[in-house]
């Protein structure tokens, strides 16, 4: 997406997903732009993934889109992380910004910090844009930090309390990864799964979870497993398999959206076959009320019918922007 020449009120930082926690400065935004021109300025990779003080983020790019979408965020400008970037004065990197985008006002967190080594605060950037005649300058001492964070909401997602994670973000926890063939042993026991490619990026805790999985324009209940086949104990890698609940079709290659929906047990070693089978009969259960139940919550219900529409309707293709 490329920077509109309209001035626009703008807030800026890492954003790994939009949890309640930044619901204030985007009500900010919204209450106080003109003609609806607001932004999200962002980076990647995360700037604590890149220096390597974080494993995985929250979501891929394309997950952040979604979010973006489904929040109706008007645009997301992603400038791209680097070492030229990383090691820019707080003052250079403002001036990059106002170079490269048309901005009337700025919406900051009071915790805000940027530039070398993190040295720009939120009121030394404030006192930045007064001094070059913007009016638009909102600092806000955003409430329950400790507990509304993206730091918190992936401790969650690794532990996986997916409902947890959930409870922070204001929607459902998802990941969306291409299907790759597995070894079909469900299929030979009457629950055929789909193996998720989940390569590069954060996963829950091994498990079995319930979740609304979407296929071709439509919601079904999926039981998903992440762990390594601990009763045959002949996958040495972490895998996510998925089995979709009423859905008879050839899905390899495909790229599927997993919401995540609540945990249903621990992943465990079973006697044979036969016990395994009885358990995932168990799981399928469980994991059909949980999708019940959670389908019918207005928050979870209003975010998957926002999803489904964007799908629907236009590819996710965020791009990326090198400011210097």
């Amino acid at each position: 997406m490329c920077p509109s020449d309209a001035a626009m009120l703008i807030t800026i930082g890492s954003f790994d997903g939009f949890h309640k926690g930044h619901a204030e400065l985007l009500d900010i935004c919204r209450k106080n732009s003109s003609g609806g021109e607001w932004a999200v300025v962002t980076f990647y990779p995360h700037p604590s993934e890149y220096m390597n003080r974080l494993k995985h983020s929250l979501f891929t790019l394309k997950e952040r889109e979604l979010v973006r979408l489904a929040l109706d965020i008007p645009s997301m400008y992603v400038l791209e992380f680097n070492e030229t970037l990383k090691n820019l004065e707080p003052q250079k990197f403002w001036n990059l910004v106002r170079e490269r985008f048309s901005v009337d006002g700025l919406v900051m967190g009071s915790d805000f910090h940027f530039g070398l080594n993190r040295s720009g605060s939120a009121e030394y950037l404030a006192d930045l844009a007064r001094s070059e005649g913007l009016t638009k300058i909102f600092v806000a001492e955003l409430k329950d930090k400790c507990r509304y964070s993206s730091s918190v909401a992936r401790q969650k997602v690794i532990a996986g309390d997916v409902q947890g994670a959930s409870e922070i973000l204001g929607y459902s926890w998802f990941m969306t990864g291409r299907i790759l063939h597995g070894c079909r042993r469900g299929r030979t026991m009457g629950y055929p799964t789909a193996n998720i490619d989940i390569s590069g990026r954060i996963v829950p805790a091994y498990g079995v979870y319930s979740s609304a999985v979407l296929v071709n324009g439509e919601y079904h209940c999926g039981a998903v497993s992440i762990g390594n086949n601990p009763t045959f104990h002949d996958v040495n890698e972490t895998r996510a398999e998925i089995y979709i609940l009423d859905f008879d079709g050839d899905i390899y290659g495909d790229e599927l959206t997993v919401f995540f929906l609540g945990r249903v047990r621990e992943i465990m070693a079973f006697g044979g076959r036969e016990e395994l089978m009885r358990q995932i009969e168990r799981d399928i259960i469980s994991c059909r009320e949980i999708y019940g139940e959670a389908v019918k919550q207005d928050g979870t219900k209003k975010f998957l019918g926002r999803a489904r529409e964007i799908y629907k309707s236009q590819k996710i293709n965020p791009e990326i922007i090198k400011l210097i």
